[in-house]
């Protein structure tokens, strides 16, 4: 794993963990048929061809023990670091793969835009940009966020200056300062509001929607959620 991501220079992290405030658990829930966290995990490789090495990021709590165990059930590969302070958990998980960029997905967003991250992955391997997103100007709905980000960057942050939003939600500090980087927004052309959507699974509400519109298009391969949306 470590050879092959050092070769590729670039891998997808996608942070889990069990003790959700809202709906506990939820990574390990099922969408329709499949759990939450395997589907992410499909749905990345199925439109990337297996190009990109993935890394589940996870606490070392007891409680995130059951999504270790499914990930080596599953062979997908799993990191264990840091649970509240996860600036902290993304560097060691950085440093332990010799990781030099990284794309962050969160593990409550079943339809990730994964064509849209590799229009991202694109412009950033041919641009000297450290940071590439779409929420600089947010006009993606939610759950369809994306982030690709230098590591070098978070390695030369002083985590004794991070406040505590800042150190659970990683990327705040950069945009807060993005005067001292090299920022490129992603903005999505359309007339409707679509920012006021959300494909986040938060709820069990949410779930059961979500699950709905999985099983409803259950013969596509690949649902791209946003010409849905639109």
């Amino acid at each position: 794993m470590k050879k092959k991501l050092k070769q590729l220079r670039l891998a997808i992290i996608i942070y889990a963990r069990m003790n959700s405030k809202r709906l506990p658990n939820k990574v390990l829930m099922k969408v329709d048929s499949k759990v939450l966290l395997k589907l992410i995990v499909d749905r990345i490789n199925l439109q990337t061809k297996n190009k990109y090495p993935i890394i589940v990021a996870t606490s070392k709590q007891q409680l995130d023990n059951e999504i270790v165990a499914y990930c080596n059930k599953n062979k997908i590969e799993v990191f264990r670091g840091d649970l509240n302070n996860v600036f902290k958990r993304t560097i060691q998980c950085i440093d332990k793969y010799s990781i030099k960029s990284f794309v962050r997905v969160c593990a409550d967003r079943p339809f990730f835009d994964v064509r849209l991250m590799k229009r991202m992955i694109n412009k950033f391997k041919k641009n000297n940009f450290d940071i590439i997103t779409n929420q600089l100007t947010k006009t993606y709905p939610k759950g369809l966020v994306c982030e690709i980000s230098s590591a070098k960057i978070f390695k030369d942050i002083d985590q004794n200056t991070l406040d505590s939003k800042e150190k659970e939600h990683i990327f705040n500090y950069f945009y807060k300062n993005q005067k001292k980087y090299r920022l490129y927004n992603f903005k999505l052309n359309s007339l409707k509001d679509m920012k006021k959507i959300n494909y986040s699974i938060n709820t069990k509400k949410e779930l059961v929607e979500i699950s709905k519109i999985f099983n409803k298009y259950k013969k596509t391969k690949y649902i791209d959620i946003l010409k849905l949306a639109k």
